[in-house]
This record gives structure tokens, sequence and C-alpha cells, in this order.
């Protein structure tokens, strides 16, 4: 098989040379007909006769580029190029499907002359509850980044290149507060479904007739960055059109949290109560990465499209953290004054670091249009999405469902033994992502 295809170049070889060298004869034959059909004519000039230019009928002077340096071709051809891009993109809000705080009507369930009542003033259900976050997605803002890039064609002939860029968002952070006043106002509370007596109720963060007054905080952050490194390949290059091939590594990194800081003061006893409940969520994607590129050259724009899939694993970690804190002159005995493990959506059961390395996909396309400053540098505009299939965000993350019997300072008994189901359980939900926005850069060639 192998000398057959040999035998093949070389036929073809010959075949190509042979009517090379056919073309060059007819080129010279038709060349030359004219001094095979006439005699040479005597341009010299005779006896009391002005030289023949131009101008009179004689033959064009050739052009002298030493005279005339716009003949000289001033941009040599070019075999590398750096961008540098401004990103203005938003992303796919934070999930936070369970309601973290609400308001509602203080006399739901009270009873002033019962001790140690299960509250439901505030209880998802109850007549007045009103939740204040939660239950939906989180608001998110545009985000400004910058992404690097630079290339180079390895060949002569600019089939074949290497690429490689780099982007990063800024550090976004979200804050969400809301306080009452000394005396309690307005109402506000935790939502749970509480696992010791197996329905909706609330833990009192401000209310007025059970004499509480406090705050809550919940901030949230988001942290995207990513780099690819291509190999490329030209496959069609002809009147303005051009078409290239990439494969190559990816790489993005997502980092989220989510925390809630809370603080409540007994106003009988006057102790203060503050919990902590922090949700972190890790993705990194590495996958190996096939593409395409389409780029059309017109007279004043161009216009470049690239699509590209990369399939992988995602590095995927979960961490769950929450701590309660009592003080004051009259602590609940026991467990009394000092800090104790787990806040209140983050408790014994559910606190610590998960990992995962699920398959997934990513993928992006980015139509981006082109205007020329010089025969170097040009300026574009582009819009660009990227999908990732499979990550987790720590809203995904939290559990409504809380048994307080292990919180040293929730639970009746003061213990933080755990009697019942080991609610909240850790959770691993995963969902899609998707990040898109427009794009502003340079690219300069050399």
């Amino acid at each position: 098989m192998i000398p057959q295809m040999s035998n093949n170049r070389k036929n073809q070889r010959t075949h190509t040379v042979r009517h090379r060298w056919l073309r060059v004869l007819a080129v010279w034959l038709v060349g030359t007909a004219p001094l095979f059909a006439q005699p040479a004519a005597n341009d010299s000039p005779k006896a009391g006769e002005s030289p023949k230019t131009e101008a009179n009928g004689g033959a064009k002077t050739p052009p002298d580029p030493a005279a005339n340096p716009t003949l000289v071709e001033t941009v040599p051809p070019h075999h590398g190029w750096v961008q540098a891009e401004y990103l203005l993109w938003w992303v796919k809000t934070a999930p936070l499907p369970v309601p973290i705080v609400t308001t509602g009507d203080p006399r739901v369930g009270f009873d002033p002359n019962q001790v140690n009542t299960v509250n439901t003033a505030g209880a998802i259900g109850q007549p007045g509850t009103q939740v204040l976050l939660g239950d939906h997605n989180l608001s998110s803002r545009l985000f400004s980044g910058g992404r690097l890039g630079a290339g180079y064609w390895v060949d002569d002939e600019d089939v074949f290149g290497i690429e490689g860029t780099g982007f990063a968002l800024e550090h976004e952070t979200n804050h969400f507060a809301v306080a009452s006043d000394k005396a309690g106002n307005p109402p506000l509370y935790f939502p749970i479904f509480s696992e010791t007596v197996g329905t909706e109720r609330a833990i009192p963060i401000a209310d007025p007739l059970r004499s509480f007054s406090g705050n809550v905080v919940v901030n949230t952050s988001l942290r995207l960055w990513g780099a690819e490194a291509n190999g490329i390949v030209t496959v069609i290059r002809n009147s303005g059109v051009e078409l290239l091939l990439l494969a190559g590594f990816r790489y993005a990194d997502l980092t989220e949290s989510l925390q809630i800081y809370n603080t409540t003061t007994d106003l009988i006893f006057d102790n203060v109560t503050s919990l902590h409940d922090a949700f972190f969520t890790h993705n990194q994607f590495f996958g190996g990465q096939l593409g395409s590129r389409l780029a059309i050259q017109g007279d004043c724009f161009s216009l470049d499209l690239t699509g590209k899939v990369a399939l992988g694993s995602t590095h995927q970690v979960v961490d769950v953290q929450g701590a309660i804190t009592q003080l004051g002159p009259n602590p609940l005995t026991p467990p009394g004054a000092g800090t104790f493990p787990g806040g209140l959506f983050a408790q014994p059961s559910n606190i610590g670091q998960r990992s995962a390395d699920p398959f997934t996909v990513l993928s992006s396309v980015e139509l981006k249009l082109g205007y020329p400053l010089s025969a170097r540098c040009r300026a574009f505009v582009g819009y660009e999405l990227m999908y990732w299939d499979d990550v987790v965000r720590p809203g995904n993350q939290i559990n409504h469902a809380i048994n307080s019997s292990q919180n040293a300072v929730l639970g009746n008994s003061g213990t933080g033994k755990l009697v019942g189901p080991a609610q909240p359980a850790p959770l691993f939900q995963r969902s899609d992502f998707w990040a898109q926005g427009v794009n502003f850069g340079l690219e300069v060639r050399y």
C-alpha cells in the first residue's frame, strides 16, 4: 500500500511539472512571436531627431522605486498578534430557592402565659408572613473585566499557529441588610421547617411582643476567570474569507460565597446572641477544546465568528461553616456564655467540606466586528456567550429543614446533642451557569 501511494505522488508530481513547463513554453512563444513576425524596430534616433519618449510615442519608462518611495512595500507580512479587551458582562443570577428572612404578624401564635411555645409568627404559610430575602434568584449587576491574548504563526505560509488568552471579571459582592429599632419593629424572622416539631416555624430576629430586637446581614460574592491555549490551522484562505480550526486546553474558575450574620438582643434579660452561617462553593474546569473561526475581510470592516466546545471535568467543592455566640449577664444555662458549633442553616449535621469531579461541558460563541485603524492595528467590538452546564452555587446548598436539638443555644436541652433526624442534611445541588456580554478591544499585528 505504501509503495503505491509513493508512485501516485511521483506520477502526480511529474504531471504537475510537465504542465508547468508547457505553460512556461506557451508564454514564451506568445511573447516572442512578434519577433519572428516582423523585423525588430530601430528605436535609435536618426540624425537631427530627438530621442523618443513616452510623451512622443516612445516606450514607457520603467518606474524607479528609489524615486517614488510609495512603490516600496511599507508593511511586511505579519506573523504574530496581540489583543487587549475590556469586558462588560453579566452572569446568571445566583439561586436562592429557600426563604431566608421574613417579616410577619407578631400576634400569630403569641400567648404571654405560655413559655417555650413554638413560634409560628413569620413562618411560611402563616397570616401576614412576607419573604424579604430568598425564594427567588438574587439580583446581579454588570461586571467589568479584561482579557489579554496573543498568537503567532509558526510557518511562513501562515497555515499553522498557536494562540492563548486569559480573562478575569472583577470580584463582585452584594449586600442585603435589614434591622429593627430598639423596640423590635419591624418584626423579623428566620423561617425554617422544624424537624423537632414537624412543622413550619420561625426563629425571631426582632419581635416587639416577644421582646427581641436585632438585625440580619447577608453578603454574597462571585469571582470568575479563565484561560485557554490552542493550536490553530488554516483550512481555507481565499478572497477575503478565512476558516481556521482550533484545538487545545481550557480552564475556568468560578468561586462564590453566601454568608449570613445575625445579632439578636433579648430585651428582658439583656442577653445578646450572634450567629454566622457561611456557604462557599468553588468550581474548576479542566478540559480539552475544539472549535473553529470564520473570518471575513471586507473593504472597511472585518467580521469574525468563533465557536468552541470544551469537554472535561469540573472539580467542585462545597464548604459549609457555622457558629453561634451567646453573651450577656444572664446567658442561657446550659450552655452559658461562649461560642458553639452551628449557626442556623449551618449545623453540625451539614458543616464541613465536600467535593466531587463530574464530567461537564463548557462552550462559548463569539461575534466580533473590526475596523482597521492602520495597516497593523484594528479596533473591534464583539458579543460573547459562555455556557457551563454543571456547577455548584452556594444558595443551592441551603437546607430549609432544621433540627435545632444539635445546637447548644437554639436547642431546648442546651447540650447540643442531636435527637431525631440529622437535619439539615448536606446538599450537593448543581445548576447551569452562563456569562455573556460585550467586548471592546484593540489588536496589533507584528
